[in-house]
């Protein structure tokens, strides 16, 4: 069993892009990380592998520099545990400490458990999410009401619900301007839509982020708590699923707190199903 390490991304996806479509949706941090590399290489360098054994590939991961590692299981026949381990220790060979993990939970406890035998570092559990995913939408009747694209003079109010969504659905605090510039460009690029209800009060907000070769991930879904409960994100989530299968994508994929089980209902109504799960841990110190 050994660590594959690529010299960028583009070589890395040249093997490996193939394995990661088979499970696009589950896949994606991953998958998403080496398609920025590679369009910008001498600006985002990051870090591509795979542990194999026998040239048969048991995981693949990434670490954008200031992101987390990404860590996806291809064969969950082989022993995954050793091969996290040995991650783990290819990283503390190599001086890289990412700043926190993204995988299955069994992957994040193995990875840190290994790495924290090599330095001393804590880590935090910050998310438990279900990797959900949508196909063909339901033939429901959401609530009343419309989706359209956010408009730039509702920037300050998208910014302000942006800064509410890091911290309630990230467990992190986001500096005001950094937040607008993230609205911004959202808006600009026409990715930022919001619902409106009967008053034609706008009451959520999603944004279509990720761009797959075959799908589309949503994100940033968040609605203001006076208006939580009637329906409307779900809404919006139905209108922006079944404008971008439309279009001609094969799927919509979606992250939601395990914890939050009315709306996994919710979405689950509107035709999603949830596929696999994924943790984040940060590193708290090291």
């Amino acid at each position: 069993m050994v660590v594959k390490v690529y010299d960028n991304a583009a070589e890395y996806l040249i093997d490996n892009e193939e394995a990661l479509l088979e499970q696009e949706a589950v896949s994606q941090l991953v998958l998403y990380d080496a398609y920025k590399s590679r369009q910008s290489p001498e600006e985002i360098r990051g870090l591509f592998g795979v542990v194999i054994d026998y040239e048969h590939t048991i995981l693949h991961f990434s670490n954008l520099p200031s992101q987390n590692l990404s860590i996806y299981i291809q064969d969950y026949s082989k022993d995954i545990r050793s091969a996290v381990r040995l991650l783990a220790d290819y990283m503390l060979e190599n001086h890289i400490a990412p700043k926190g993990i993204y995988g299955k939970y069994e992957v994040c406890e193995a990875f840190i458990e290994q790495y924290k035998r090599g330095t001393e570092c804590e880590f935090a559990e910050r998310m438990a999410m279900n990797i959900m995913e949508i196909r063909q939408v339901n033939d429901i009747k959401p609530v009343v009401g419309l989706t359209r694209l956010a408009i730039p003079n509702e920037v300050k109010q998208i910014t302000e619900w942006m800064v509410q969504f890091q911290i309630e659905a990230l467990a992190k605090e986001i500096d005001y301007e950094s937040a607008l510039v993230t609205s911004s460009k959202l808006i600009n690029n026409n990715k930022l839509y919001v619902y409106e209800d009967a008053q034609n009060t706008v009451v959520s907000m999603a944004a279509a982020t990720r761009k797959l070769p075959h799908g589309i991930a949503i994100s940033y879904v968040y609605t203001p708590e006076e208006y939580r409960g009637m329906g409307y994100a779900a809404a919006n989530i139905y209108y922006i699923s079944k404008k971008y299968l439309a279009e001609g994508n094969e799927f919509c994929t979606l992250f939601v707190d395990k914890e939050n089980l009315l709306s996994v209902r919710a979405y689950e109504k509107v035709g999603f199903k949830v596929l696999d799960d994924i943790y984040e841990y940060k590193l708290l110190q090291a």
